[in-house]
């Protein structure tokens, strides 16, 4: 294998680790119990309302104090967090999901930045490293070459005058 080939399934195995870490990160907060976590992470995934930009976790308008009591009831209810957040969304309408689901086409909006993003950046890296090999230090390409021979006997042709 070559070096270029080499740091390209580096670099794509760094990234397909980098992505498992995340994934595994997302899977440990709480969802069973009345823990305040639990309450505050599926508050932190809810729209204040009445507030621009900011999560029922971090708001304080009535609104999001009555959804945070809500979350509280249905938690001691024994609710799953999926069956929480789907109760806001049925009462409220999908506005108020933060992360909105991932699948689906909603899935397919978020991944295909990131696929796209990689594609390019492997294929700016295979470029660079074309080119590099093309033009090694001390060579010259041969439209270069031309280019000077040209201009020398522009040059020189004048300098005659």
């Amino acid at each position: 294998m070559t070096r270029s080939r080499t740091r390209i399934v580096a670099w794509v195995l760094l990234l397909i680790v980098g992505a498992a870490g995340v994934v595994v990160g997302w899977g440990s907060d709480p969802t069973t119990g009345t823990s305040d976590d639990r309450l505050f992470r599926l508050a932190e995934e809810l729209r204040c309302l009445q507030c621009t930009g900011e999560s029922v976790a971090n708001s304080q308008a009535p609104i999001a104090v009555q959804m945070r009591d809500e979350i509280r009831r249905q938690m001691a209810r024994g609710r799953t967090n999926d069956e929480i957040l789907t109760y806001f969304a049925d009462r409220y309408g999908a506005r108020v999901l933060l992360n909105p689901s991932g699948s689906g086409l909603t899935g397919l909006i978020w991944v295909v930045p990131v696929v796209a993003a990689a594609v390019a950046l492997v294929g700016l890296g295979a470029t660079f490293s074309r080119s590099r090999r093309r033009t090694a230090v001390g060579e010259a390409a041969p439209e270069d070459v031309e280019l000077v021979t040209a201009a020398l006997a522009e040059r020189d042709g004048r300098g005659a005058d």
